[in-house]
């Protein structure tokens, strides 16, 4: 069936996505197009790397199945196939993809807060998130890919060999992940499960990618590195807050004036990716028009809310 990227077989009813993650549910997002979720996320990592094999194209297998042998809890499944792509290679990945019917669902810039990974879709095999750098890490994204890759191991996933991170290098990721998502379980397998002397190998890659305030956040050694510009960042990942606590953190962190400016122009404008995923389908002028005054409601409010309660403290001080 992977020789000519052949479809799964469908069943008659089609089922809506309303995976976490994906926002919505979308009526083009039929999980139950394909064999069950599992089997299906098996395939579709296969029919990626198929690609990739074919257009010479470097990339990486993530999460899910790619996860080595004891770094998981037994029984986790996936619902997407995650890879992170050598860079430059990006180009030819989106065209391997697109050759086969997969479409584009969010851009880079709308991602995530990180905009490290955009995400495609296909009716049989599902999502594909593909990811040019990965959260925490904060050395040139071209150099980071290769020092994940330089020690990379192969796994099997439905028959076909795919390139996946090391050991190492997936205890990093694997916590990096939780430090930005949220939960213990991949913690406790991949960190607190983990001898002395590979944590000690974990920091030292840490170090190398420039991951060390992110690798804090997600042992719980973050107050060490409360000077750092992404140290509100990374609370807020922890701790949770509101939208204004966001982007006072993402604003903190930005590295530069330019950076800083495009967050204050980003903050302001309704993310239309995220609307249409939420509508399942493109949003009218009238939609996103009442999205931003929401937005802009919301803001103000929490603002106002702010100021009232920063007066309130201080009239009560005696």
């Amino acid at each position: 069936m992977l020789a000519s990227l052949g479809r799964p077989t469908r069943p008659s009813t089609p089922k809506r996505d309303t995976r976490a993650g994906t926002m919505c549910g979308m009526d083009e997002h039929r999980e139950g197009r394909a064999a069950p979720i599992a089997a299906r996320v098996h395939l579709a990592h296969a029919v990626v790397q198929k690609l990739a094999d074919d257009r010479d194209i470097d990339l990486l297998h993530l999460k899910g199945p790619a996860v080595l042998p004891g770094l998981r809890a037994e029984g986790r499944q996936s619902s997407d196939v995650d890879v992170l792509v050598r860079p430059s290679h990006l180009s030819r990945l989106v065209d391997a993809l697109e050759s086969v019917g997969f479409e584009q669902r969010t851009d880079f810039s709308t991602g995530s807060v990180f905009a490290h990974a955009a995400n495609w879709w296909h009716d049989d095999w599902g999502w594909v998130d593909v990811h040019t750098s990965w959260p925490g890490v904060t050395i040139d994204a071209e150099a980071a890919y290769g020092v994940l890759a330089r020690s990379l191991v192969h796994r099997e996933i439905a028959h076909r060999a795919c390139p996946v991170p090391d050991h190492t290098s997936q205890r990093l990721i694997l916590v990096l992940h939780a430090a930005r998502s949220g939960g213990r379980t991949d913690v406790d397998h991949a960190w607190v499960g983990a001898t002395p002397e590979e944590q000690d190998a974990v920091r030292r890659l840490a170090a190398e990618l420039g991951a060390e305030v992110a690798l804090a956040a997600g042992i719980g050694e973050l107050e060490l590195h409360r000077r750092d510009p992404s140290y509100l960042l990374w609370r807020y990942f922890s701790e949770g807050g509101t939208r204004l606590d966001e982007w006072r953190a993402r604003l903190a962190a930005a590295p530069t004036v330019r950076a800083k400016a495009a967050l204050v122009s980003a903050a302001t404008r309704v993310n239309r990716d995220h609307l249409r995923m939420e509508l399942g389908r493109t949003p009218t002028r009238d939609e996103v028009r009442e999205r931003q005054r929401l937005r802009v409601r919301k803001a103000f409010a929490e603002v106002s809310g702010r100021a009232t309660a920063s007066a309130m403290k201080r009239w009560r001080r005696p």
